[in-house]
């Protein structure tokens, strides 16, 4: 009977280095996931836009092209401003298998990734 202040006591402390160390692992593995999550935004947004820069040239060089087959200048930029609503509504249209589905399963792996440990 003496002996049970003093497990309450190390069970104390036994409890206490557990939750200190559960907390070290939650706050470590969120830094792990905040920073991969950042890392692939960051190359998501320059993907973006570099993708709209392409975009933008190919629209000019489109514009020109249009406007010496059609020889007019404004129709040649007309043309090519439907090209680009075309793309804009089949973007739209087909945005969850294009767009929506990929990158939740990019997050998904990225943040509920497990590690194999060796």
């Amino acid at each position: 009977m003496e002996n049970i202040p003093e497990q309450f006591t190390q069970l104390k402390e036994l409890l206490t280095e557990y939750f200190d160390s559960n907390l070290e692992y939650y706050k470590f593995s969120g830094f792990e996931k905040l920073v991969r999550l950042s890392v692939a935004l960051s190359i998501t947004a320059l993907f973006f836009l570099l993708t709209m820069f392409a975009l933008l040239f190919f629209g000019f060089g489109t514009a020109a092209w249009l406007t010496d087959i059609l020889e007019s200048e404004i129709f040649g930029y007309a043309g090519t401003g439907a090209l680009f609503l075309i793309l804009i509504g089949l973007i739209y249209l087909l945005r969850k298998p294009l767009i929506e589905r990929p990158l939740i399963k990019l997050f998904y792996k990225i943040l509920y990734s497990q590690k194999h440990k060796d």
